[in-house]
């Protein structure tokens, strides 16, 4: 995140390196789910809230069929980025990129809040990375709207937020150098988390 302040700015300066844009020029926010040429028993990746980690990656997804899981849930697809909105999971930096998915289909949990890339304008990993930014996390907190343990921040929050846009060839060149690393870290949270599952299953079946 140091890297990222370091090319584009604190994103709640006043001064910004580039022009302000709002959130919801950068991307598209709970973007409508299209029709889907996909029959009830074709697979789909199911995620819920506790497949992402406070780290900002996906540590587990299971193949659902469609049909069981197109109604009540969350949509998205690959290099969509996920932000939790609800307490504590948003204080506490849940959010990922959503990849690898099956038939490049996710459905998730409702209280998910879908950051869709435009192709020319946003990268998945800018967007990720702003959004888990702890400044960013701190003020969308002290907007939070609801009682108690089911405070939310609304999509009209992120939707206004205004934010220095860089060119897509400076957040290209950002993901280009935070890639590598973001996969190898992903992918080894997956390894450690699938074996503390299963040795979770292997001493609640004894």
């Amino acid at each position: 995140m140091s890297q990222f302040i370091e090319m584009f700015g604190n994103p709640l300066s006043s001064k910004q390196k580039n022009e302000l844009k709002r959130l919801g020029q950068c991307c598209i926010i709970n973007p409508r789910r299209p029709n889907i040429a996909l029959c009830d028993t074709d697979k789909v990746s199911f995620i819920p809230m506790p497949a992402v980690s406070e780290d900002g990656y996906l540590v587990d997804m299971a193949d659902e069929e469609y049909g069981k899981v197109k109604k009540g849930f969350t949509y998205f697809e690959n290099n969509d980025v996920l932000f939790a909105k609800i307490t504590p999971c948003m204080e506490n930096g849940k959010g990922a990129i959503a990849y690898g998915l099956t038939n490049g289909i996710g459905v998730g949990s409702t209280e998910f809040h879908v950051l869709r890339p435009i192709n020319g304008i946003s990268s998945p990993y800018w967007l990720l990375t702003l959004t888990r930014m702890p400044i960013f996390r701190e003020r969308a907190a002290k907007n939070m709207s609801g009682t108690g343990g089911q405070k939310r921040v609304s999509a009209s929050y992120l939707n206004h937020f205004m934010v220095g846009l860089p060119a897509i060839e400076e957040q290209r060149r950002f993901e280009a150098t935070n890639a590598v690393c973001f996969h190898s870290r992903t992918s080894r949270q997956i390894k450690i988390w699938r074996l503390q599952i299963a040795i979770y299953r292997d001493v609640w079946n004894r």
